[in-house]
């Protein structure tokens, strides 16, 4: 499940010397135990929604978030500072959020920033599910050391070419860190997210913590506090609300 929120940037530290090819399993292999890791193919589809509710953290200090997401593609995200909400949603075709500071209406979103959310939400599972089906190719880099824990690097191709590399914890099977190249604010650069303190919700393994960097710097971190899934959720919730 792609509760990609927020959705990234610096390797953890220094890799040391590969495991020999002969420990390491196949991509597929990974792929599938990293899946039933997480709850299983099944458990995975079957997920319809999935509501979130924390604490984010970034360069204007820490306020509290709530998000929502729902099949195929819808998105909510919900901030509060200073007593003022600020809003961003997707409801499949229109991003748009509110911003007090700016305006108490709501504003359609365009452009780069817009079409970082569209691809966010383009898939609601996590990129290894049904990852042929969808036309993405995976393969195994290798499995490496860092900072002395075994990871396996896998490095997945989506259609339109965007490139992700995977690091997947060896004993849980869990991922550590998603690795892409892409660009934030007109600079191109690296981005990574690490998930950890992972816990199982309602038949998932989720990870409760996301701290994400660009070219190294810390942009954001995330910290959960409840995680729902299959919540009842009417699709005027991600819908730009009418113009008074």
């Amino acid at each position: 499940m792609s509760v990609r929120v927020i959705a990234c940037a610096v390797a953890l530290g220094a890799m040391v010397g590969p495991v020999p090819a002969a420990q390491s399993p196949t991509a597929d292999e990974i792929v599938a135990r990293s899946l039933a890791a997480k709850g299983g193919v099944e458990r995975l589809r079957a997920v319809t929604s999935v509501k979130m509710i924390g604490r984010f953290k970034g360069r204007a200090g820490e306020r509290p978030v709530t998000s929502w997401a729902k099949r195929p593609n819808l998105r909510r995200r919900e901030t509060v500072n200073d007593g003022q909400i600020f809003v961003v949603g997707f409801d499949g075709k229109t991003v748009w959020h509110i911003n007090p500071l700016m305006s108490p209406r709501p504003q359609e979103i365009t452009g780069p920033q817009a079409d970082m959310t569209r691809q966010d939400a383009d898939d609601f599972d996590t990129v290894l599910l049904d990852y042929k089906a969808k036309g993405r190719t995976v393969e195994l880099v290798g499995t490496e050391a860092v900072q002395g824990i075994t990871m396996h690097r896998l490095r997945v191709t989506s259609k339109n070419g965007t490139i992700q590399e995977i690091y997947i914890n060896a004993e849980t099977m869990l991922e550590a860190k998603i690795v892409v190249q892409m660009e934030q604010g007109g600079r191109k650069g690296i981005v990574t997210s690490e998930f950890s303190n992972y816990k199982p919700i309602d038949g998932v393994t989720v990870p409760l913590h996301i701290r994400q960097t660009f070219n190294g710097q810390v942009m954001a971190e995330v910290t959960y506090d409840q995680v729902q899934f299959d919540v009842v959720m009417a699709d005027t919730l991600f819908t730009m609300p009418k113009q008074p």
